[in-house]
This record gives C-alpha cells, sequence and structure tokens, in this order.
C-alpha cells in the first residue's frame, strides 16, 4: 500500500513541476517533498524525515497560489506528516505514536489512515503489548493493505492473537500465510503446527512441522517437536533415527526433552539399559525441574528390570500427585520394597495403587498384593478385609483362584475369630479346607466367650466346631470345652455326656486335659447328681497324671462328698482323713464332714470332739457356726438338754446373723419344752414364727406352738394365734404361694416387666407376704433388667436389712453391681466391702475382692488397689484370668505411685500370659512405656505383638497410633503418616481412635 502511494504522488509532483514552473515556492515545497520520497525508499528514514518536516512546516501565501495549487499543497503536507510519523515508527523514536495519533485526528478520511492503523499495530507489536496491537491491528484489515504490508499485518496479527491465547483466531490466518510464498510462510507454518499440536491434532502438526526440515530459522526447536510427534505417533524407528542425530543441533533448552524423548522410545521398546543411558542424561540437564511421574515411574521399572530395586525406591518415591504412572509407580515400588525386604513399606505402595481409579487392572493387582502382605505381616484382620474386597470386587478375575487360596491361608492363621467366623459363614458349600478352618476360628472363637463368661456363645460356637470336625484333636478340645460350657450354664446332664464324649476319643488322650476331664466330669456328675458316675471319675482323676496339689486337694473332697450321699461313710471318711492329714485348703471342711459321719455312725462323743477340733483349729472357718450347731445339736440328741440349751443360746450370741439361729432356737424351745417349761417354749417359737416366718423352722415352731396349745386344750387359741400370724392360714399360704410363684415364673422366663407388675400386685394382695424378700429381689432385678436401677435400691436396702436371709448375699452382689454400671464406685466399695467381711460362698467372696480392686483403681487409689491385687492372687479359686487381671490393675497401680520399675514388670507379666484383652491392654501398656523411655525399637517390636491380637480392635488400634508415634520419633514420616491413613480408613469404632489418628496426621501434614 505504501509503494502505491508513493507512485501517485511521484505521478503528481512530476505534472505538476511541469505546470509550475515559475513558482519557486511550490517547487520548494515539491522539491523537499520528493526527496523525501527518495530517501524513505532508500530506508535514510532520519534524512527523509527532515525533509518531510520542511513540507509541513513551509508557509505559502493563499493569494500567490491558485485553489488548485493550494489542494496540491495540502495533500503534500497531509502525505509529509504521515511520512513523517512512519520515519518517526521506523526510527524508534518515542514519538512515532504521538505523530500517527495527530494524524489520525487531524486527517480521520485521508487514504493513508488506514495504514496509519497499522503502523500504530505495528509499534505496539514491536514493544510486545499484543492486546493494543490487535486493538490498532483490527481498526483496519488486510484488504485496506497491499504487498508485504499485507503479509505482514496478517502474520503480526496472527502472532499477537497467538500470544494472547486466542488460538481459535490465530490459526485460520497462519493457516493462509503458512501456504503463501513470503516472509512469513516458515513462521507461519511453524505456528500453525504448534497450534495443532497444542490441540492434539498431532497428524496435522507433523505434516507442517516437516515442512521445516530445511528450515534455518526454526532448525533449534521444530525437531523438538517432530520427535514428540513421531513417538506419540508411536513411530520408534523414525524417533531414533531422526531425534539422535538432531540433539547436537538443537537448542540447548529443548536438549533434555530430546533426551527424554529417546529414553522413552527405548523404555518402550523395552531397551532399558539404553533407556537408563538417556534417562541419565536427562537428569543431568533437568536437575529435577520438569521429571514428571511419568520419569519416575520409568526410571523406576528400568531399574527394577536391571536388578537395581534400591535406586527403583529412590525414584519412585519421588513421584507426585496421584495419575496413571503414579498408580503403576505405586505397583513397582511395592515390588522394589519386597525386593528390598521392606513388606511394611510394599504393603502401603500397594495399598495406594489399590485406592486410585486410573486404571482398574492396577487397582486390581494392587489390592490383591496388598491383602498378600497383610497376611504376611501378620495383619489378618486387614487382610481378610482386604482379600474379601477382593473377590466380591473382581468375581472375573485371571487371578480368582489365587485370591480364595489367600483367604483360606488368611483364615487359617488369623486370631480375629469373630470376624473369620462371619466371613466363613457366608459361603455356602465349604469344602474340606474351609471346613478345616471354619472348625478352628469356632474352636477358638467359642473360648473367647467361655473366657468372657459368656457361656451360651461360647455353646454355640463350639458345637458348630464339632460339626465341622476335620482335625481330631481340636475336635477333642471342642468337645471338652463344650462340656465346660454346659457345666457353667448348669446343663449337667448335658455336661455328662460331652465329657464322657471327649474321654473316649483317642485323639484326647493327646490334650493337656484329658485327665482334668475326669475331675471335671465328677464334678458335672454330682451336679446332675449322678453321685457313683462323679465317684468313679473323681478316683479316676486321683489315678491320673498331669494334676496339681491344689486340684487334687478339692478332687479328694469331692470324692469324699459322692461317698457320703451315697452313704458310703467308711470310703468318705477315707478322702476326708487324707486331706485333715495334709493339711491343706479345706481341712475345716474335712474335719465337719468327719464329724458329720461320726455322728451317723453314732459316735457322738467323737462327733462333738471333731467339731470342737474344728473350732479350736479355725476359729474363723465359714464351718464354725455349723460346727457349733452341731455340738449342741448333739447334745440335745444325747440328751444333755441343759449343755445343748447353753451351747445354742451362746451361738446365738456369737452369730447372730448366722442361718442356724432359726434352727437353734426351735431346738432350744423343743428342750424347754421337753422340760415342761411351756411358756419358755411358746414364746421361743413365737420369736421363731414372728422373726424367721419365711424359713421351715418357723413351719416346725407353728406346729410346735400347736402342741403346746393342744396340750392345754386351747385349740381356739391356737387359732386366734394363727390368724394374726403370716403363716397360721393355710388358704391363705397357698394363695401367697401360688400368687408368688407366678410372679416368679415370668421372671425365670425374663419378661421382666410383667414380672414386676406381678409381684406389685402380690404385695398389694398380701400385706405380710411370705416370700417377701423373695419376690422384693425378684421386684429389684427386673427394674434393673428394665433400666430402672435407681427404683431397685429400696428393695435391695430391705433385703439387706436382715442378715439371715438366703438373699442377701445375692442382692450384695446385684446392688454392687448396679452402682459399678453407674460408676458409683464409693457407694459400691461399701457393699462389697459386707459382701468380702460376711459371704458364705467362696464365689461370692471372689466377686467382691475382684469388683473392690476395680473400683478401687478407677477411684484412683492405688495402696487399696494394691491389697487387693493380694487378695485375688492368694484366693485360691482365682482363675488365671483373674490373676491375669489382678497384675494389669497391679501395674496400673504401680504406675500411678509413680514406681515405673515394678508397674512395668507387672504389665509385661500379663502381656506374656494371656491373649485375653486384659493381655491386650497389658501389652499396650509395655509399649507405652517403652515409648516414653525413648525405646523406640523395643516399642515397635511390642506393639506387632500387640497385632496380632486382633479380636481386641480398640487397643490393636491404639497400638497402631502409638506405632506412628514411634515413627515419627525415628524420623520416618513416610510411615508414620501411612500407619495413621490405614487407621483411619479400616477403624470402625466411635471412640476417640479416629479423631486421635486425624489430629496427628494433620499436625505430620502440616510440617511439610
Amino acid at each position: 500500500m505504501l509503494r502505491k502511494y508513493i507512485l501517485l504522488t511521484s505521478i503528481f509532483c512530476s505534472s505538476l513541476l511541469a505546470a509550475n514552473a515559475q513558482q519557486t515556492e511550490w517547487f520548494t515545497i515539491n522539491q523537499a517533498y520528493k526527496s523525501g520520497i527518495e530517501l524513505f525508499q532508500k530506508a535514510k528514514y532520519a534524512a527523509a524525515s527532515e525533509q518531510f518536516s520542511k513540507v509541513e512546516q513551509s508557509r505559502t501565501s493563499p493569494s500567490s497560489q491558485s485553489l488548485a495549487d493550494n489542494k496540491q499543497i495540502s495533500l503534500l503536507k497531509e502525505n509529509a506528516q504521515y511520512y513523517q510519523a512512519v520515519c518517526a515508527l521506523e526510527l524508534g523514536n518515542t514519538n512515532a505514536e504521538g505523530l500517527f495519533l495527530a494524524f489520525i485526528r487531524e486527517y480521520p478520511s485521508s487514504a493513508n489512515t488506514k495504514s496509519a492503523y497499522f503502523q500504530m499495530g505495528k509499534s505496539f507489536f514491536a514493544r510486545k503489548n499484543y492486546e493494543k496491537a490487535i486493538e490498532w491491528f483490527t481498526k483496519t484489515s488486510a484488504a485496506n493493505l497491499a504487498g508485504k504490508e499485507n503479509d505482514e499485518y496478517r502474520f503480526k496479527l496472527a502472532y499477537s492473537y497467538f500470544s494472547t491465547k486466542r488460538y481459535n483466531d490465530a490459526e485460520p490466518l497462519f493457516a493462509k500465510l503458512k501456504d503463501e510464498k513470503g516472509d512469513y510462510n516458515e513462521s507461519s507454518i511453524y505456528y500453525y503446527a504448534y497450534l495443532n499440536y497444542l490441540s492434539a491434532d498431532y497428524k496435522t502438526a507433523l505434516r507442517e512441522f516437516e515442512r521445516l526440515k530445511n528450515s534455518t530459522a526454526y532448525q533449534a526447536s521444530y525437531p523438538y517437536y517432530i520427535s514428540a510427534l513421531y513417538f506419540l505417533d508411536k513411530r520408534y524407528d523414525d524417533v531414533l533415527a531422526y531425534t539422535i542425530p538432531a540433539i547436537d543441533v538443537i537448542d540447548a533448552q529443548y536438549k533434555p526433552e530430546m533426551y527424554r524423548i529417546v529414553a522413552a522410545t527405548y523404555f518402550a521398546r523395552s531397551d532399558y539399559k539404553t533407556s537408563l543411558d538417556y534417562y541419565l542424561k536427562f537428569q543431568a540437564l533437568d536437575a529435577g525441574k520438569t521429571q514428571n511421574n511419568q520419569d519416575n515411574y520409568q526410571l523406576g521399572y528400568i531399574y527394577m528390570q536391571l536388578n537395581n530395586p534400591q535406586k527403583a525406591i529412590k525414584e519412585l518415591e519421588k513421584m507426585g500427585s496421584p495419575d496413571v504412572h503414579y498408580q503403576n509407580g505405586m505397583i513397582i515400588l511395592g515390588q522394589a520394597f519386597i525386593k528390598t525386604n521392606n513388606k511394611q513399606s510394599a504393603r502401603n505402595a500397594f495399598f495406594r495403587a489399590s485406592r486410585l481409579d486410573f486404571d482398574p487392572k492396577l487397582k486390581e493387582e494392587g489390592l490383591l498384593n496388598y491383602a498378600k502382605l497383610s497376611y504376611e505381616l501378620d495383619f489378618y484382620s486387614v487382610a481378610l478385609d482386604a482379600v474379601q474386597q477382593f473377590i466380591k470386587t473382581y468375581p472375573r478375575s485371571a487371578k480368582i483362584n489365587e485370591a480364595k487360596t489367600l483367604l483360606g491361608e488368611v483364615l487359617l492363621s488369623t486370631k480375629n475369630y469373630k470376624e473369620a467366623v462371619n466371613i466363613l459363614e457366608t459361603i455356602q458349600n465349604k469344602n474340606e479346607e474351609t471346613k478345616a478352618v471354619y472348625q478352628k476360628v469356632t474352636y477358638f472363637r467359642g473360648l473367647e466367650f467361655y473366657n468372657e463368661r459368656a457361656f451360651e456363645n461360647s455353646i454355640s460356637l463350639f458345637m458348630r466346631s464339632q460339626n465341622n470336625a476335620i482335625d481330631d484333636e481340636l475336635h477333642a478340645l471342642a468337645t471338652y470345652w463344650l462340656a465346660e460350657a454346659m457345666f457353667e450354664v448348669r446343663k449337667y446332664g448335658e455336661s455328662v455326656a460331652q465329657f464322657e464324649k471327649f474321654l473316649a476319643m483317642p485323639a484326647a488322650r493327646k490334650t493337656d486335659v484329658y485327665n482334668f476331664a475326669n475331675y471335671a466330669l465328677g464334678y458335672s456328675a454330682f451336679q446332675h447328681e449322678s453321685y457313683s458316675k462323679a465317684a468313679n471319675y473323681f478316683a479316676r482323676f486321683l489315678g491320673g497324671d498331669d494334676k496339681d496339689k491344689n486340684t487334687v486337694n478339692d478332687a479328694t473332697l469331692r470324692l469324699g462328698d459322692s461317698y457320703f450321699v451315697l452313704k458310703n461313710y467308711g470310703s468318705a471318711l477315707q478322702q476326708y482323713n487324707k486331706v485333715i492329714a495334709w493339711n491343706s485348703d479345706g481341712k475345716d471342711y474335712a474335719l465337719f464332714q468327719r464329724g458329720m459321719i461320726e455322728g451317723l455312725q453314732g459316735q457322738n462323743d467323737a462327733k462333738i470332739a471333731t467339731h470342737q477340733s474344728l473350732l479350736q483349729q479355725f476359729p474363723n472357718s465359714n464351718y464354725a457356726d455349723d460346727a457349733g450347731f452341731e455340738i449342741a445339736y448333739t447334745y440335745f440328741v444325747k440328751g444333755d438338754n441343759a449343755r445343748s440349751k447353753t451351747d445354742l443360746e451362746g451361738l446365738i450370741e456369737k452369730y447372730p446373723r448366722s442361718s442356724y439361729v432359726p434352727r437353734a432356737l426351735v431346738t432350744i424351745g423343743l428342750v424347754q419344752y421337753n422340760q415342761d417349761d411351756d411358756a419358755g417354749a411358746l414364746a421361743t417359737f413365737q420369736r421363731v414364727v414372728k422373726d424367721y416366718s419365711t424359713t421351715d423352722e418357723a413351719k416346725l415352731a407353728l406346729e410346735s406352738i400347736k402342741n403346746i396349745y393342744l396340750d392345754k386344750a386351747d385349740a381356739n387359741g391356737f387359732l386366734a394365734y394363727a390368724n394374726t400370724t403370716s403363716i397360721g392360714n393355710l388358704s391363705t399360704s397357698e394363695q401367697d404361694n401360688i400368687t408368688f410363684q407366678a410372679a416368679n415364673n415370668l421372671f425365670l422366663r425374663g419378661d421382666y416387666q410383667a414380672a414386676f407388675d406381678a409381684v406389685n400386685a402380690y404385695f398389694d394382695k398380701f400385706p405380710k407376704p411370705i416370700y417377701e424378700k423373695h419376690a422384693k429381689f425378684i421386684r429389684a432385678e427386673s427394674l434393673v433388667k428394665l433400666n430402672r436401677p435407681d427404683e431397685a435400691i429400696p428393695d435391695y436396702t430391705f433385703i439387706l436389712n436382715d442378715w439371715t436371709s438366703e438373699y442377701t448375699e445375692r442382692a450384695l452382689i446385684s446392688i454392687s453391681k448396679l452402682y459399678l454400671q453407674q460408676k458409683k464406685y464409693n457407694e459400691a466399695v461399701v457393699y462389697l466391702k459386707k459382701l468380702e467381711l460376711t459371704s458364705e460362698y467362696k464365689a461370692n467372696y471372689g466377686f467382691a475382692v475382684n469388683n473392690l480392686m476395680e473400683a478401687y483403681s478407677s477411684m484412683n487409689m492405688p495402696d487399696d488397689v494394691l491389697k487387693y491385687v493380694k487378695l485375688v492372687r492368694e484366693f485360691n479359686r482365682s482363675s488365671e484370668e483373674d490373676k491375669s487381671r489382678a497384675g494389669l490393675y497391679a501395674g496400673k497401680a504401680y504406675l500411678a505411685k509413680g514406681d515405673t520399675t515394678a508397674g512395668l514388670k507387672e504389665l509385661t507379666d500379663v502381656a506374656a500370659k494371656t491373649t485375653t484383652v486384659t493381655g491386650a491392654e497389658a501389652k499396650y501398656l509395655v509399649a507405652y512405656l517403652q515409648y516414653q523411655s525413648g525405646d523406640y525399637k523395643a516399642s515397635q517390636k511390642t506393639i506387632f505383638e500387640l497385632v496380632k491380637m486382633e479380636s481386641h480392635d480398640y487397643w490393636v488400634t491404639k497400638g497402631f497410633i502409638l506405632l506412628a508415634d514411634n515413627y515419627v520419633a525415628l524420623k520416618d514420616i513416610f510411615q508414620a503418616k501411612s500407619t495413621l491413613q490405614s487407621v483411619i480408613d479400616n477403624y470402625e469404632g466411635k471412640d476417640e481412635i479416629i479423631p486421635t489418628a486425624k489430629e496427628k496426621l494433620d499436625q505430620l501434614n502440616k510440617k511439610k
């Protein structure tokens, strides 16, 4: 366009000179303008600008020129002003933009104004202000420009669009220019190819880039794109043939990328050694600036193929945000960790792969490997969940049989018996292998229930184990413990049958409970009133192997009891005498029984002497009041009424709360009656009826009162008296009994609301009920079951006001449990101590001391805890679990007192002895103490032992959190985070565990 304007003005000037040769001033202006044009055409812009300035600054007199002359001069000045702005632009003068703006304002309709817009766009383009360049370029159009200006306009507008990322506007302009000859042909090809590369039209991009193969302008960059496109098109031979030579001539900024492309190409062709050579060159130049997940993955894979897992791990641990390469990398990282025998870290890597959805096959592989390593690292519960998820998610997987095999192995080894049972019971048709696993896990789950005293549940599990008998010895053990559980729920007949079945099994002889089964069977038979069978098995136990001193002592007493009930007094006496001679536990009982046999054999003096010996040796024996009564009663039998009466009165005074008091009173009344002291006898019998109306002795006393009145022929007096008592009206008694039994039956059936209502009706009907204490007891128990414990307390208190009731100890136990459940430990302690001091039954004493130990622990009274720990350990009926629990509380008490050494010793001993929840808590505390003392490796070892106790989720999971703390202390933040994340993903409890894990993980993440 500019050349066009130059030619027109030249023609115009020639004609003007010819027409006005005589006009000197016009000649001067025209000559300056011509000189400016000539200089402009020679690119002498400074000199040209000076000439154009002369034209613009000239002053002509309007009177001396014609109208036509003035128009010509104005046109020269207009053109000169335009060219002066162009010269300023070419010279890079700062006033160029102002000159163009002034021209556009002054000559908005000029033919040069369209060109001025273009020149303004060029100005901003030169300063790389592409937004402003576009603004000016678009005020005109290519149609307004000709020749090179047209090409320059289109290219610079396209490049401005490109630079401002308006690719859709840029592409059509480059598309036309790339196929036109001119200065912008190669550049347009380059940018058009690049835009197609960005939009993933690789075929077009490659075709255009290949047109630049002989270009020198872009030889430093286009080889990179051709190489990349060959690679994307999987033309690996072309990549290697073209790219490797091109690396020597390409610009330095593209060299790392070129090395990376060659490395990736050799990787794709499985030439891992050569691929590594080029990757190392890439890494040397890149210095980690652009290395991405794909590079990390491929390097890790290469190092694994070259049997260098350590370097593979180093590369793979660089991986960043998850993508498909990250998922691939986690699989390879897991394999690398396995090669370096770091299964824990391998497990974490596979876990990550299993949680990503980029590649379903990798997700599947990660999950199966995660399950395998969880099993190998003894995370049995997690392994079970993972393999179960695998089978559910990938039922048609090529590795489904491998997964099912793993499931069998995990279940066979797991100690998380609860989950194992639940999982196996979903398998309808169990094969031989599954049955073997099921037999074992149901057996061990049954033992857990047994140790927790959930006997009904244990019975169900032992029976299931029996029904899947694959292992003979395990079958025998399940039978043995089924018999024990039957005994605990008082199904003595079934217990006897199961014990006999056990003893008949050949495999039973291999167990360490074989001989003990004779002892247990003896107990079951005795309770079932099969005394002859009981005696037989007690004798077999005593004649067998594998028995301890305490059990021998107890079995000897029970054998004596069996003979006693069978009235084989000679044999019974032999057994009791053995215990007396051994001077062991139960000697007081043996003396009492020997005295009873002597009495039954008519040796009353010997009986009295034996019982007196018992009182002398064991004045505080539970059988002291029994012996005292028998001595006095024997004197009565002998006819020594005075001595009998004196001894009985002494008994009542010494043991006012003994159950023998009403019997003693009846005997005193009989003595008085025999001595014709009817008034005294009547008063004594009436005392029994009044104070002990619920006892059998009250009925005997009423019968004796009747005899006294009848002796006096005062039947009406007796009836009048009888009607004043609660037991004298027979019909009322019958109604009372029937009404009460109805309420009691409801209670026994577990219908507690109905039982509660029935007891209230019973009391409404009978203001002085015969079964008052029993009724109040079951009403209280029903209220507790109905979750109304506070309403039960008055009934328990009423019962406890009478220490002679057969419900006294039961009420003490119940009210103690109530307060313990409510965590009212001060109140509970009051009743537990009463039970401790007054219980007639050893089992109740055991209940008292065990719960006092726990209550004082909850009250943070360590000295009292240790006192009861000692009592629990000394109690001859404490189970091994009771003693373990005592050790746990002892350990915590010593820690509370600041005696860490003693506390750790107790806890370590408990952790080694039992796998119940007691052992789990103890092991956790040991690990925690090791952590606190800075012995992190020992703490880790203890935690890994704890996690094998999978059925105790709470303590196992607390162990994992402590394991994370150990990792932090050892500066292994990667493992700490993985461990905490595993807790968050897998734990299902609703306690403090998850919040604690999240808080710790957040703290670690903030330290990045």
